[in-house]
């Protein structure tokens, strides 16, 4: 089983979309209120957190502002569905706009977990 997926839900409704879809695709997955809930899980697991997907449809992303300055920094961090313009993907930092392609999403979430689409599980 891959590492644990981090999902920060800025947006609960979206954030609840994001979770069925990656459990259905067979990642393991936890939920939080914000990024300090998250923060704090990892800090206390023996378990690699790779992978932070930030659900926010707002103007701003509070957790990608704040991302680089916590024990989270080293993981990747997938920004699904702002609306800041300001916002782009470099390095570690993915930004996915809406419509969301649920494929290209679960691709890039399990290559970023280091295991290829071709190579992966099929979902139960």
């Amino acid at each position: 089983m891959p590492a644990e997926v981090l999902v920060v839900e800025e947006t609960p409704s979206l954030a609840g979309s994001l979770v069925g879809l990656l459990e259905a695709d067979g990642l393991a997955v936890r939920r939080f209120a914000d990024l300090h809930g998250a923060e704090s899980y990892h800090g206390d697991g023996h378990v690699p957190h790779p992978v932070v997907l930030v659900a926010s449809n707002g103007h701003d992303c509070p957790s990608a502002q704040r991302w680089t300055l916590g024990p989270l920094r080293e993981a990747a961090l997938v920004v699904i569905g702002t609306r800041d313009p300001a916002l782009r993907s470099a390095g570690r930092l993915h930004v996915v706009r809406l419509p969301l392609e649920p494929n290209g999403l679960l691709d890039l979430v399990w290559r970023l977990l280091g295991t290829p689409a071709d190579v992966r599980a099929a979902p139960s």
